[in-house]
């Protein structure tokens, strides 16, 4: 079902776009008259024939909106706000403490690190440096030798070790003579890690400090994240107060963030972190609307119009026509999801069909578009357009990606068409499929496992992937817990972490296995070890919801079966009872063959051609009769 936004953005229309800027868009009706959406034609696919449903199944789960947006990928500001009383930043940590009785490196040792430094020795420069750091005898000896030493291990490919060293250079002191090029090197450090929210701890500490003028768009972008992300642990634990104020902070840093002018040229990087901005103003702006309201109780259109402005202005500035040149189809692609999920949330269907048909086709949020898309038409009643989306889900392509659900909502809508085999056949698929997935599930969270044991057996699983042996169900598993966004980075950053470990150990070229060695790889460990229990807390939170989940699916799939197996066995009394003629009164569907301009129709004879993904469309001819289809969904 479609997920439920847990952030979104805000920001005022800008009213300047051009013609060439200028697209259709679908909002949230605040008159009361929906808008008809126009989704656009596909090539059509018909993947045998099918009855249609009328009567209403045993308690089709009702759609909820998405546990939460993403924060680790980017998030997007606001539009300029007043700025609003919050929480403190991370209050910055003391310097390093200098050794005792040291009097300083001899005069030649930092000259000599810099110059192997500028000469590409960056091992033999690291070994230097780190010799001068441990013999400084003043605070700006060891932010000299600790800068080098960072930027050589940066030089080097170690990144994580080199924002340990630069940050303990910005802990000696705004006053000191590297403390500005070390906050420069903390954006080179999140743009190469796989997780930029390593820096953010590092960039709100310093929030008060001038950040030079070409990094300001970034700085502002990745401090709002920060407070963004602040939010949601404050409203989790119920602090909606604090939570709101952070929320504010977060609008009014991402509003900081110009609008890129109109040129000929791209806006390139810097006009990217506009679009970022503003989807960020949405999700705070979302989470705002939804602040006091009962859980399942839907906001109102009213309060959800500054986050549908917010992303509809991320569609408008990352158009590829526009005049901006803002190139972020990631940012894109998520704005169109989290437009549809607004509208579905509101019922209204026809504009969600809209927004998620404008998701990139075979980018990473299409598969889940066409999923959520599939939810969006059965609440329509339009359940070829639902079942061929299924048919794409289906394809062998996507064999690994993780829709439980799907095969329940397909044995309801055979269901509710008198398809009872296909419906009986969905379910055993489904509980063939996913039982041992759940019993797995309920294994590993047994006990209540600590967070290091817990991710250990994710790690577990990794391991036997890559060592080819893994089997279904435990790879069923790992793809179930990294389908959820934050453990996905988080373990990419572990695993960034255990391949700097592996690198140290093997002793990169001039930096041996001396003492820089040892101390980069307890400073590696140490942080691997706080990383997994991070990890291993969001996983069993996550895996013991999923575990919950899949426990609720199974019991509505015997459900289904039940109701199906009632259903057939009332015909078949029926027909004994001589009411065969009434049987076979069934309800008539129109199709058509007719495909859109530089489209085809070919019919589906079970084969799947990647060029035809996600324009099936699932042709149902037979269907309940007459006096059984009075109900509706």
């Amino acid at each position: 079902m479609p997920k439920k936004l847990g952030i979104v953005y805000l920001a005022a229309l800008i009213a300047s776009s051009t013609a060439a800027a200028q697209m259709s868009f679908e909002g949230l009706d605040l008159s009361g008259n929906r808008q008809a959406s126009q989704t656009p034609k596909k090539k059509k696919r018909k993947a045998r024939r099918e009855p249609r449903r009328k009567k209403a199944m045993p308690a089709a789960p009702a759609p909820t909106m998405m546990p939460g947006l993403d924060l680790s990928g980017q998030a997007p500001p606001a539009p300029p706000v007043a700025p609003a009383p919050v929480a403190a930043a991370p209050a910055p940590v003391g310097p390093p403490p200098l050794p005792r009785g040291k009097h300083g490196p001899p005069s030649w040792v930092l000259p000599k690190a810099n110059g192997l430094l500028r000469a590409g020795s960056y091992g033999q420069a690291a070994s230097l440096a780190f010799r001068a750091l441990g013999d400084a005898g003043t605070q700006a000896q060891a932010a000299e030798a600790e800068y080098l030493l960072a930027k050589a291990l940066y030089k080097m490919g170690l990144y994580r070790s080199a924002l340990h060293h630069f940050s303990n250079v910005l802990a000696r002191g705004e006053a000191g003579r590297y403390f500005k090029p070390s906050l420069e090197w903390l954006f080179f450090i999140g743009r190469k890690s796989v997780d930029d929210t390593l820096i953010l701890d590092d960039v709100a500490r310093w929030a008060n400090a001038p950040f030079p003028s070409r990094y300001q768009d970034e700085f502002h972008y990745l401090l709002a994240r920060w407070y963004l992300e602040r939010a949601a642990g404050q409203m989790h634990d119920g602090l909606a107060a604090e939570g709101r104020a952070s929320l504010s902070e977060a609008k009014r840093l991402a509003g900081l963030v110009p609008r890129p002018r109109g040129g000929s040229r791209p806006a390139g990087e810097a006009g990217s972190y506009y679009a970022k901005a503003r989807f960020l103003v949405g999700t705070a702006e979302y989470q705002d609307a939804e602040i006091g309201l009962a859980p399942g109780q839907p906001a109102s259109p009213q309060s959800l119009e500054p986050a549908l402005v917010a992303f509809k202005d991320v569609v408008r500035v990352t158009n590829p026509r526009a005049p901006w040149g803002i190139r972020d189809w990631k940012t894109r692609d998520l704005a169109f999801m989290n437009l549809a999920r607004i509208h579905f949330e509101a019922r209204q269907n026809r504009n969600a069909v809209f927004y998620y048909g404008k998701v990139s086709r075979g980018g990473p949020q299409w598969l889940e578009a066409l999923y959520e898309a599939a939810w969006a038409y059965y609440r329509m009643g339009d359940d070829e357009h639902a079942l061929g989306n299924m048919v794409t889900l289906h394809a062998p392509f996507f064999a690994d990606d993780y829709f439980p659900e799907l095969l329940t909502v397909k044995a309801i809508i055979y269901y509710e068409n008198c398809r009872y085999v296909e419906a009986r056949a969905a379910i055993a698929d489904f509980e063939r499929i996913y039982g041992p997935v759940e019993q797995e599930l309920a294994r590993i969270t047994a006990g209540n496992p600590s967070p290091e044991a817990f991710y250990a057996s994710l790690d577990d699983i990794q391991r036997r992937q890559r060592l080819a042996g893994s089997n279904a169900i435990l790879d069923r598993v790992l793809k179930l817990a990294l389908s959820d966004e934050e453990l996905k980075r988080r373990n990419a950053s572990i695993q960034e972490l255990q391949g700097e470990i592996a690198t140290v150990e093997h002793g990169p070229a001039g930096l041996g296995r001396g003492r820089l060695t040892q101390a980069l790889l307890a400073e590696l460990r140490s942080d691997r070890q706080a990383a997994r229990n991070k990890a291993g807390l969001v996983a069993r939170s996550r895996l013991e919801a999923q575990r919950d989940e899949l426990r609720d699916l199974l019991g509505k799939a015997l459900r289904i079966q039940f109701e199906t197996e009632e259903r057939e066995k009332q015909v078949l009394e029926r027909q004994l009872a001589g009411q065969a003629a009434q049987a076979e009164r069934l309800r008539r569907y129109r199709h058509s063959t007719v495909a859109g301009a530089g489209e085809e129709y070919w019919p589906y004879e079970g084969e799947y051609w990647r060029d035809e993904l996600g324009t099936y469309q699932y042709s149902l001819e037979k269907g309940c009769r007459q006096t059984l289809a009075a109900g509706t969904r």
